[in-house]
């Protein structure tokens, strides 16, 4: 596996799975990324555009996101960008 230099201000482990979610500020928006330990594969990467106040695993698939006037989803095995379920 290849290391890369990470600056990230928070990690969120997988309640059941071996799989780690980490993010990072970027200016005012939050880069989060998903990590599989076991098969050393990144899962999902994306992007909320506000910073992130609060943020949870809501199912074995699902993170729960709380910004900082928003709620959003996202599901860990697809490639959209987080769902905002409401303001």
């Amino acid at each position: 596996m290849e290391k890369k230099p990470m600056k990230a201000e928070g990690v969120l482990m997988h309640r059941q799975r071996n799989v780690l979610a980490a993010r990072a500020l970027q200016g005012g928006n939050t880069l989060i990324q998903v990590f599989d330990l076991d098969t050393k594969a990144k899962l999902k990467q994306c992007q909320v555009n506000e910073k992130v106040r609060f943020w949870r695993w809501i199912g074995d698939d699902e993170l729960g996101i709380v910004g900082e006037s928003n709620v959003y989803h996202t599901n860990i095995n697809d490639s959209k960008a987080p769902e905002k379920i409401f303001e």
